[in-house]
């Protein structure tokens, strides 16, 4: 019986060795090809990582694109932001241009009548269309100051790397300027990262930012740090934009306005007749802590017998939720002969509420963050 077991154990033993001699024969190192991929990888990864680093680092940045006018054309559009989020330029939403002003925390737009109604303001897309309109980032497609900015692109971007990313060696192109780049993903997907030092992103479709609002953005834009004299020009282009203003629309707030009060005074032998009006006013929509005023526009119908029928209209400023005396006249041309007349006021008044810009303010505010960016 011993006997047995010995030879079994003997048996067993012989096998274990031969599995491990056998596992030691099969190992294999990576092919010379699959090694030199690995180091073409490894260096657009450190290219893609330099670039980033320097694009979060950037004092300000300038985005080109090109998109088509209302007849077809091609036309430039160009946005520059700082790395506090105050931007100033045009952007493509779903292919109309949009002007911008974005500064310390406000933004204000300007578009044509058609992309207000797009944007369901019918009613106001007329007025809308004439000026500039006060409003919120998140009534936009991507808000500038919270996605475009140096430090948020470079978050962005960064985030989106994992889908870009593809099996083989890395894809290069050489640009019309000679601008040799990696190009990560493809299509609408697409970001481009120089392959020469410093390295540093070139250009990347709003896609990867957000899938939907980027999309609206068009396919792609150039991107290129500012600083120096180009920054410097920056800020002299924002304080002129910012005493541009003017009284924007209150994008977000409505009003309703009341006639109350009125008051028909005639001058005898003089033809003149003045309506005098209490015009109150409601508020809604406004942001917290935000004071708006009230744009108002009289328009008085007055009539007599004979005489036939004239309007006046003048205008005025109230705060929000506020009553205010109005009045306009009119003067009649009366016959050479007494007589008297029955005289009949119609007033309607209809209000505009206006987001009140202090300009001197905020050019002060920005001179700071300018000089801290060293323009």
């Amino acid at each position: 019986m011993r006997a047995r077991w010995t030879a079994v154990a003997a048996v067993l033993l012989s096998g274990l060795l031969s599995a491990c001699q056998v596992a030691v024969d099969g190992s294999a190192g990576l092919s010379a090809a699959d090694q030199q991929v690995a180091r073409q990888r490894a260096q657009q990864q450190s290219a893609v990582d330099a670039a980033l680093r320097a694009l979060e680092q950037a004092p300000a940045l300038q985005y080109d694109t090109t998109v088509k006018d209302a007849a077809g054309k091609p036309a430039d559009l160009s946005f520059r932001i700082t790395r506090g989020g105050d931007g100033l330029g045009a952007l493509p939403f779903e292919g109309t241009a949009v002007r911008l002003v974005e500064p310390q925390g406000g933004l204000f737009l300007s578009a044509d009548a058609s992309y207000w109604k797009s944007h369901g303001l019918e009613e106001n897309s007329a007025k809308f269309g004439t000026g500039w309109v006060q409003t919120v980032g998140t009534e936009l497609p991507i808000d500038p100051a919270a996605r475009l900015a140096p430090p948020k692109l470079a978050d962005g971007l960064r985030a989106s790397l994992g889908s870009l990313y593809r099996s083989g060696p890395p894809q290069r192109q050489k640009l019309a300027d000679g601008t040799e780049v990696y190009e990560l993903g493809g299509g609408l997907g697409a970001l481009q990262v120089s392959v020469a030092e410093p390295h540093r992103v070139v250009s990347f479709a709003p896609a990867l930012l957000d899938p939907l609002g980027g999309a609206k953005l068009g396919a792609g834009f150039r991107v290129r740090p500012l600083a120096g004299p180009e920054l410097k020009q920056f800020h002299t282009d924002f304080d002129a934009a910012v005493d541009g203003l003017g009284q924007p629309f209150d994008g977000l707030a409505q009003a309703s306005v009341r006639v109350l009060n009125d008051k028909l005074d005639c001058q005898d032998y003089v033809g003149s007749c003045k309506t005098t009006v209490d015009v109150e006013n409601t508020v809604v929509g406004s942001r917290p802590g935000s004071k708006p005023t009230v744009h108002l526009t009289l328009t008085v119908e007055i009539s007599a017998d004979s005489l036939g029928a004239q309007s006046c209209t003048t205008q005025g400023d109230a705060a929000a939720d506020s009553t205010i005396s109005m009045s306009c006249s009119v003067k009649f041309s009366l016959p050479n002969r007494t007589a008297s007349y029955q005289v009949l006021a119609k007033p309607t008044a209809v209000g505009e509420v206006r987001a009140p810009v202090d300009a001197k303010a905020l050019k002060a505010k920005l001179a700071t963050t300018f000089a801290a960016l060293g323009g």
